[in-house]
């Protein structure tokens, strides 16, 4: 747990930084990141798993 949590304690840290200077942080999210190496994956937001999957939705 420590592990997977530790990196946004430091982006937060970056980001409280960031806004002490009147920077905006970027936009970083693993959404982010899904959307630019898998762009398909937007068209699925609408979507019910099973029609994603190539069921039938039923």
């Amino acid at each position: 747990t420590h592990v997977v949590l530790h990196g946004g304690y430091h982006r937060g840290e970056v980001g409280r930084m960031l806004a002490g200077i009147a920077v905006s942080p970027p936009w970083d999210t693993y959404a982010v990141h899904l959307h630019r190496v898998e762009p398909a994956r937007r068209l699925q937001g609408g979507r019910k798993p099973a029609e994603i999957a190539g069921g039938t939705g039923i």
